[in-house]
């Protein structure tokens, strides 16, 4: 009885280890799992928290001003010196800088934070510079007046009839103008990411605004020997500013349009597994007996799974309605992200002619189909943001090493038409870029399977 199960249990793996594909499906693919998941989530920084740098842009408006410093006129601008501090400011206790930051243009941000490449976007008014001036001469004129009026409590009677002759008036005073300047702070209320970002850069500000008091003091008291901080004013301040077209934005509106995408690269599996079913049913080789051309079986297979695809998006859009989902831009938006999902779809025929041009058999197919498919999803951000892997910029975009595939510029242009009502001309760079790279796939695919599948026997 023991040989004989010893003996099965011996068979059962040579058979499994013969089967190398099915065996690799078994142990690799929840490894694969694993390590994205750890990707994605094995930090603080992907709750919002930890000492990752957030991604930032900062529009400086500010203009500059004329201050007055030790009695001489000086031209500034806070702004750039805000910014400045934005960008060397590190967590407590470490040499991590809080942020990175990115040049762009007001427009360019707005395009990054749709495509959540940027945390929050700064944008710093005109008069930024006029309300610090403002501000430090407020402290200062409250610092002196207070330094001024302990000396006269403080001294006799008759030193304080003789230090108030000689203490300046008024009008010596610094005189603060009624100038306050608001700082916006831009971004996705619904992520997790801006959320402690814009905490973080509103901090700052804070301990900015807490500097230039205490420095306007401290030259008010190098003068008058007293130290009597006196912080008063609100001649800055911060708001947060909804993106726009995210104003009831939930985090299910974010994973929607990556759903659809999902859906689209499941076909991968089914495309090469209907493939595979033709040639071991021997389909295919009576139909390469009949007048059959390569063109004809490719392009019916094309043209039927481009059905599925539409059909899919629509099914899989009104379901997202039904549970809530908010999208922009009307029926117009509809049209234009199953326009880019069938671009999406073609891209996951593709990968499936060239599956089924080298799978052994329907099983094979399938699997391969599977572990290749469910991973590609999450490596086109359709269900969380990834982190940033810069590979390059063109045409005034950063391209993160993901980005060469082409479902993560259909996931990204249909998430910004249906949830931030994007035009085409608003996405052009990104459909652009997904029909060149499905244009690549599906030639490599159709010439795989054409020659090893199709070719006379």
């Amino acid at each position: 009885m023991t040989v004989k199960f010893l003996s099965l249990a011996v068979k059962g793996l040579k058979q499994a280890l013969r089967d190398r594909r099915s065996l690799f499906f078994l142990l690799l693919f929840p490894v694969v799992f694993m390590i994205i998941f750890a990707f994605a989530f094995g930090s603080p920084s992907s709750l919002g928290t930890g000492t990752t740098p957030h991604k930032i842009a900062v529009i400086n408006l500010d203009r500059g001003a004329t201050a007055s410093i030790n009695n001489t006129d000086l031209h500034i601008n806070a702004g750039a010196n805000f910014t400045a501090l934005l960008e060397n400011v590190t967590y407590e206790g470490t040499n991590t800088h809080m942020f990175t930051l990115t040049n762009a243009s007001a427009d360019q941000a707005q395009t990054l934070l749709k495509s959540r490449g940027l945390d929050a976007a700064i944008t710093i008014p005109e008069n930024f510079s006029q309300a610090v001036v403002s501000l430090s001469n407020a402290s200062a004129r409250t610092e002196a007046t207070s330094d001024i009026g302990l000396q006269v409590i403080n001294a006799s009677s008759a030193q304080a009839a003789a230090l108030s002759a000689q203490l300046p008036t008024n009008a010596t005073l610094p005189r603060p103008s009624n100038v306050t300047a608001q700082v916006t702070v831009e971004g996705d209320t619904g992520s997790a990411a801006f959320g402690a970002a814009q905490g973080l850069i509103f901090n700052v500000l804070q301990q900015y605004e807490s500097q230039i008091q205490a420095t306007a003091s401290r030259q008010v008291d190098a003068t008058l020997g007293q130290n009597q901080s006196q912080l008063n004013g609100n001649y800055i301040s911060a708001a947060v500013e909804p993106l726009t077209g995210a104003r009831s934005f939930t985090y299910f509106d974010y994973q929607a349009p990556g759903l659809i995408v999902f859906a689209l690269l499941l076909q991968v599996s089914s495309v090469a597994q209907d493939l595979a079913r033709e040639t071991d049913s021997g389909t295919l080789t009576r139909l390469k007996l009949s007048n059959m051309r390569s063109f004809d079986l490719l392009f019916g297979t094309l043209l039927t799974w481009i059905i599925i695809a539409v059909v899919q998006i629509l099914l899989l859009f009104g379901v997202a309605v039904a549970l809530g989902f908010q999208w922009s831009g009307g029926a117009n938006s509809i049209e234009l992200a199953v326009f880019i999902g069938i671009i999406g779809g073609i891209a996951s025929i593709s990968l499936g002619l060239l599956l089924a041009a080298f799978a052994r058999n329907e099983r094979q197919a399938a699997q391969l189909g599977v572990l290749i498919a469910v991973p590609v999803s999450f490596l086109t951000g359709a269900f969380f943001p990834l982190p940033s892997e810069p590979l390059g910029t063109a045409f005034g975009t950063t391209f993160q090493v993901y980005d060469l595939l082409p479902w993560t510029q259909v996931a990204d242009a249909i998430r910004q038409v249906l949830v931030f009502g994007s035009s085409f001309s608003d996405v052009a760079i990104y459909v652009g870029f997904a029909i060149v790279l499905t244009a690549i796939l599906f030639i490599v695919g159709v010439i795989s399977y054409s020659r090893v599948r199709l070719r006379a026997e």
